[in-house]
């Protein structure tokens, strides 16, 4: 059986701090490997979230935008303070968070996804779900899933 290789990594964040304290994990991970990292940011499509009946489209629209504009500048900092000592790039996406994730894994051939989970439990568990759930049943990839330390 071949060695595990890891060249690209692939840790989704939300810039909270559970995700620094991933970032800052899958950033050792990869200069352990000598890997590339890529930490991701998918932006919320919010008119997919429904019951905004009252609200104008077009501003929701507008947030939307104003979301993903802003998260390029956060990108560059979470970055700095979390992944400075690797070869790391940053990417922002709008869509669904599960399956933005595996697309992204795909089309820039991560060989390892570095994931946080809040540890949801229960109801909360439930009404949410979890991303990180539905990226470990769906990946083909191997999936390291890390939590935050609070």
């Amino acid at each position: 059986m071949p060695a595990f290789s890891v060249k690209k990594i692939l840790c989704p964040v939300d810039f909270s701090y559970n995700s620094e304290q991933v970032a800052q994990y899958a950033a050792s991970v990869a200069k352990s490997f000598g890997a590339s990292l890529e930490l991701l940011y998918i932006s919320p499509v919010l008119s997919d979230i429904g019951g905004h009946h009252e609200v104008d489209p077009q501003k929701i629209r507008s947030l939307e935008q104003d979301i993903f504009s802003g998260s390029s500048a956060i990108m560059d900092r979470f970055i700095k303070d979390n992944a400075s000592d690797v070869q790391a790039t940053g990417k922002i996406l709008m869509g669904n968070p599960a399956e933005s994730i595996l697309q992204r894994a795909g089309e820039i051939g991560a060989d390892l996804l570095v994931i946080g989970t809040h540890g949801r439990k229960g109801v909360e568990h439930m009404l949410f779900g979890s991303v990180a759930e539905k990226v470990i049943r769906a990946a083909s990839i191997p999936v390291l899933v890390a939590r935050g330390q609070g």
